[in-house]
């Protein structure tokens, strides 16, 4: 009886859930496709802070994007492929190594360097500024509010679609 329930529930959530491919270097494989509400340990202002991050708000990420400062998107590469702020880098997740991968990093240790995602629930931006910061980087800035924040505001966002609703202003 058990089993027949289980099978009916993954029945159920199969037929709800809209399924979509991801090719990962040649391996197929299905998944669900959900929206995101939090990471699983979201990260703490303090523990950030400790480790020699600066937590910013939308506002002083502006003043550092107007500075020129570096900006990274951690974020899921589809998400980024759809829009972003404007000139900033991906940020990957190798899963092999269980590490974030950072490539365009500049030569320069004191470079300002701004790493966000999906907002303050949101670890990934967090742990790609850890790792960076661990790489001897002095100026990592944790902009804490997120992509939905900053394009909230109306300032300047990468759009891929082929409907630009976003603010394309030059840097």
């Amino acid at each position: 009886m058990l089993g027949k329930l289980s099978m009916l529930v993954l029945a159920g959530l199969l037929s709800s859930s809209a399924l979509y491919g991801v090719d990962y270097d040649g391996e197929k494989s299905i998944m669900f496709e959900t929206t995101y509400e939090v990471c699983v340990i979201p990260p703490q202002v303090d523990d950030a802070m400790a480790q020699g991050i600066k937590v910013i708000d939308t506002v002083k990420a502006k003043a550092l994007y107007d500075k020129k400062a570096v900006f990274f998107d951690a974020r899921e590469k589809r998400h980024f492929a759809k829009e972003h702020i404007k000139g900033a880098y991906p940020v990957y997740f190798d899963v092999s190594k269980a590490e974030y991968i950072v490539l365009q990093l500049p030569t320069d240790k004191k470079q300002e360097l701004v790493f966000y995602c999906y907002g303050e629930t949101c670890a990934n931006s967090y742990e790609a500024a850890l790792a960076v910061r661990k790489l001897g980087y002095q100026n990592v800035y944790w902009f804490l509010n997120g992509f939905g924040d900053w394009k909230a505001a109306g300032y300047p966002v990468s759009s891929n679609s082929k409907t630009k609703s976003t603010t394309q202003q030059a840097r």
